[in-house]
């Protein structure tokens, strides 16, 4: 068997196979450079300190960071920025599902947009404590 190195000797069948090929290489290219630059779900492009919620419902709580603490309530998933605090002070939240459910309540602590640390509770008014 001979490879044909000559594209004028091709047949049409097998020119339009190589073009396709080539196109779905560029395609998964393409798409691998343009995965590289989104975050991924542990990571943010917020700088400082965050806790996150994350619950369908209603939830209340308090959050520390380490020169007094703050109360907070709300439904829904929220991000809430932590002031006063540097990337060395302990930031703790006790964050309580406020519906008799199963539904999961997590509470993460993110620094410079990398999670640090995650808890979670399906308790029936169950309270979620974490701190770093």
């Amino acid at each position: 068997m001979r490879f044909k190195l000559d594209w004028s000797e091709w047949g049409t069948g097998k020119k339009i196979a190589v073009v396709l090929v080539v196109c779905c290489i560029g395609c998964i290219i393409i798409g691998m450079i343009a995965g590289v630059g989104t975050p991924d779900q542990n990571t943010s492009n917020a700088t400082g300190t965050q806790v996150k919620i994350i619950y369908d419902g209603s939830w209340s709580g308090s959050i520390n960071n380490g020169d007094g603490s703050s109360t907070y309530s709300g439904d829904g998933n929220e991000t809430i920025n932590v002031t006063n605090s540097s990337d060395y002070s302990i930031v703790s939240a006790a964050i309580q599902k406020q519906g008799g459910n199963s539904r999961e309540l997590k509470v993460q602590i993110i620094r410079n947009g990398e999670i640090k640390k995650e808890q979670s509770t399906t308790a029936e008014y169950g309270v979620v404590s974490v701190s770093d």
